[in-house]
């Protein structure tokens, strides 16, 4: 659901309707989120039908198929270099779509956590789903992960035998956080690495959202196991981590960054850690995330089916 701060829409004078026609960006809409859709004769019936409808403040009109689309929200951020036709429905009003959780409590009155569509300054106005937490008190912001994102710290509490390197077996268990909700920034997208609100935790975790920690042995000792890892998945949520960010030890004794894999697309990232003891993780920055393009390619063929 997506939340308006109030407005009143008129029609100006008795009878006519002005529109402001734009070109947004296929990615910016969603076709599920629109408040109506039917038929339409024409542009203008279209804009009456936006009119009688409440939260109405821009709409697609296809005369091709007299389909007619009208949405709470307005897409207007392409500068002009969108590809679809885009109608906002000038009244002369500010419209206001929410950039936090902070702004859906307060535009919409609405106390109750869940997902919302929000459209921060830090994405360039793209639209994120965010989990809504403590929406009626202090509201923040979290990314629900759709696949769990793991990470294992392995310490000196699992030594075998005190200070002894490369031991085959370890103290069970090892100490792991599943996430299935991380916390960010949303002025900046950074995550809150160490929020564990939304997190499973295995014995007395301190390793961060997206580091690992290892204390098995010195990383040159050959066939020395070792333990610590990371998974990281944003797939499915439209977001990626930013692909810029260098990966490597953050810490530790004879230490290194191992297996180390990261798809194409930044959705997906892995790796070990090898130390006595040491910490891997991001070294070039905090970790990011970024609007990706995975949702972009099922607009597309929606609104070219849309045309022809």
């Amino acid at each position: 659901m997506l939340c308006l701060c109030p407005m009143t829409a008129s029609a100006g004078k008795a009878g006519e309707l002005y529109f402001r026609q734009i070109k947004t960006r296929l990615d910016l809409i969603e076709p599920s989120l629109a408040v109506w859709s039917g038929f339409a004769d024409r542009l203008s019936q279209c804009g009456f039908i936006c009119l009688q409808k409440g939260r109405c403040v821009s709409l697609l009109y296809s005369p091709v198929d007299n389909s007619c689309k009208l949405f709470d929200v307005i897409y207007d951020e392409s500068g002009g270099i969108g590809d679809i036709d885009y109608y906002i429905l000038d009244t002369g009003s500010t419209i206001r779509v929410p950039e936090s959780c902070v702004d859906v409590a307060t535009c919409s009155g609405i106390t109750t956590d869940g997902e919302y569509w929000i459209y921060p300054k830090s994405s360039q106005r793209k639209r994120i789903k965010i989990f809504c937490y403590k929406l009626g008190s202090d509201p923040s912001e979290y990314i629900t992960l759709k696949n769990t994102n793991t990470f294992i710290q392995h310490d000196d509490t699992n030594w075998p035998s005190a200070f002894q390197q490369c031991s085959s077996n370890y103290t069970p268990p090892l100490k792991m956080a599943d996430f299935t909700k991380v916390g960010i920034q949303i002025q900046n997208m950074d995550v809150n690495g160490t929020d564990y609100t939304f997190a499973l935790l295995t014995g007395l975790v301190t390793v961060p959202f997206g580091h690992s920690r290892d204390c098995n042995g010195e990383r040159h000792m050959q066939s020395c196991p070792h333990y610590g890892s990371a998974t990281i998945n944003t797939r499915g949520t439209g977001l990626r981590i930013d692909l810029t960010l260098a990966w490597g030890v953050t810490e530790g004794w004879y230490a290194e960054l191992r297996d180390f894999n990261r798809s194409t697309d930044g959705a997906e990232i892995s790796f070990t850690c090898a130390g006595w003891c040491g910490e891997c993780g991001p070294v070039s920055g905090p970790i990011r995330f970024q609007v990706s393009k995975e949702f972009s390619k099922i607009f597309k063929n929606y609104f070219l089916q849309l045309k022809t």
